[in-house]
């Protein structure tokens, strides 16, 4: 049905704006560092800019500004039609995207979201709009974070048929930015990026589709087929920590937020920006030790995190906290402060004063004691020979040698970790992040000394040992593999050891079959790692 303004037809939006056509656009929460800033306490500050944006194909290809994702660390993505009364609801409809291209001079970002079969908007073929002609902005318009249902404002084109930007009769608020801006086709002729300052409501602007073809095109010239995400090239490292930062802003779980965050450090050790937001995280639930230490490993691993919204002073207050003359019993975080944008289409924040200290209670002790624990390994190897006898069906080790129990704690004081082990005698070492030394009182080992290498829920050592027998102490080489199965605690251990270096030697230059072979020690095993 037509209907008749003057000499201008509007369309038949009802037709015009499928479903299919409303799913194609999202929203967006693009989570920028948080804003800290030393004033007495430290104040702790959310920096998500929201904003809007829409599939241009069903693979997860998406357009949006450049100014809504440009300091993005984490980019959320969450479907028109998204639930949010709780958090499994809500990941039906939520994606993280990479940033595939970015081009500020255009305003125009472009993301993608691994996926497929989503409905998308089909970009114009024309070049000019006229004058008057009706258009519609869908987008996501509002400061709340809960606020997920699609919004639609109606307009015309103010401004002359080649005008770059596009200026627009019609009323567009924060969030609005990055949505599309549709003719009485359905197709997508523009992308909305800002409105008129104070006093002069009812403007707004857009970017012509034309220059979105464009950059669309300088990505195909230079063949970029992968974007990045931000300070880790490990997607579930960024997807896990993109969990934890969705339900601390919109369910305050930070619990479960902190639980998220630490796998994505485990999932990437040098992810510094997981380890920034996993202290901020940490700030907002209390947990001072943590915050403090993961700050540290942030600083150590990336300096440039800091140089943006932290001053001296502020970032000696977070790596060098002082606990002193604080009261025992600390208030609850509350809010400050809630800006608002009024003259741009994308950011909000709200401020929370968060104090640096503990409590000096027992309890509150015997927490931060056990907050200094970062892992807890145990694991028993219970089939253990040499290798040729095991296949054989035989074992010529002693009783006492067949098995052997290990057990490790890792704590941040220092980062030191401590060692217990049993075989044939006991063994009682310490260690760092890189290396470890054990020592043997009784047994077939004198000591250990093994290098570490961690990845992931992967542990690997390689190291000589000094055994023990009779009056000699011959050196030997022992390798081993702990390797954690998916997030359960259950862990598969393998180690060969006992492989002399003289026998290593032999092998290498003798061209006997007998004397090539080196009588080693296989031992395999099942653990428990907890973390």
């Amino acid at each position: 049905m037509l209907f008749a303004l003057g000499q201008i037809t509007l369309p038949n939006w009802d037709a015009v704006l499928t479903e299919d056509r409303k799913k194609a656009v999202v929203r967006i929460l693009a989570f920028g560092l948080p804003k800290l800033r030393a004033m007495g306490d430290v104040v702790a500050d959310w920096n998500v800019s929201l904003g809007s944006g829409f599939f241009i194909d069903s693979t997860g290809t998406i357009i949006t500004n450049s100014h809504v994702v440009r300091k993005a660390k984490v980019i959320a993505i969450i479907l028109s039609d998204a639930k949010t009364e709780n958090f499994k609801e809500l990941m039906e409809s939520l994606y993280f995207a990479e940033l595939l291209y970015d081009d500020p001079d255009n305003d125009i970002a472009v993301l993608r979201v691994v996926g497929e079969n989503f409905k998308y908007l089909h970009l114009s073929n024309r070049k000019y709009l006229r004058q008057g002609e009706p258009v519609a902005a869908l987008g996501f318009p509002g400061t709340s974070y809960h606020d997920n249902k699609l919004k639609v404002v109606f307009g015309f084109v103010a401004s002359d048929k080649d005008d770059n930007p596009i200026l627009l009769n019609m009323s567009v608020n924060p969030g609005n930015s990055g949505g599309p801006l549709l003719d009485g086709k359905g197709d997508v002729v523009g992308v909305v990026f800002a409105r008129e300052g104070e006093g002069r409501e009812g403007l707004a602007y857009a970017i012509p589709v034309p220059v979105v073809k464009k950059v669309l095109r300088n990505i195909e010239l230079r063949h970029i087929t992968k974007g990045h995400y931000a300070g880790t090239e490990v997607y579930e490292a960024y997807e896990e920590l993109g969990r934890g930062l969705m339900k601390a802003l919109m369910f305050k779980d930070y619990e479960a937020a902190i639980d998220h965050a630490q796998k994505a450090i485990e999932l990437d050790p040098d992810y510094a920006e997981g380890h920034f937001f996993y202290g901020f995280l940490a700030y907002k639930y209390k947990a001072y030790e943590i915050a403090n230490r993961e700050y540290k490993t942030a600083y150590k691993l990336k300096p440039s995190l800091f140089d943006d919204n932290y001053n001296k002073e502020t970032v000696e207050k977070l790596l060098n906290p002082d606990t002193t003359g604080k009261d025992e019993e600390e208030s609850e975080p509350e809010p400050v402060e809630i800006r608002r944008d009024t003259t741009s289409t994308d950011t909000t924040s709200s401020s929370v004063k968060v104090s640096l200290s503990s409590s000096s209670s027992s309890s509150s002790r015997l927490k931060a004691w056990r907050e200094h624990v970062e892992e807890f390994q145990v694991g028993l190897y219970f089939l253990r020979g040499n290798p040729d006898e095991l296949i054989e069906g035989r074992n010529s080790l002693p009783p006492s040698d067949r098995y052997e129990i290990t057990a490790a704690v890792h704590t941040d004081l220092w980062s030191t970790s401590l060692y217990l082990v049993k075989n044939a005698g006991w063994g009682f070492g310490v260690g760092s992040p890189i290396v470890k030394v054990v020592a043997f009182s009784g047994g077939n080992e004198i000591v250990r000394l093994e290098g570490i290498y961690r990845r992931g829920n992967l542990r690997a050592t390689f190291g000589p040992t000094v055994l023990r027998d009779g009056n000699s102490k011959p050196l030997a080489l022992r390798t081993t593999l702990w390797y954690r199965y998916g997030k359960t605690p259950w862990t598969v251990m393998l180690a060969l050891e006992r492989m002399r270096l003289e026998e290593i030697g032999r092998a290498l230059s003798s061209k006997d079959k007998e004397e090539r072979r080196i009588h080693s020690v296989l031992s395999v095993g099942l653990g428990l790692w907890f973390r």
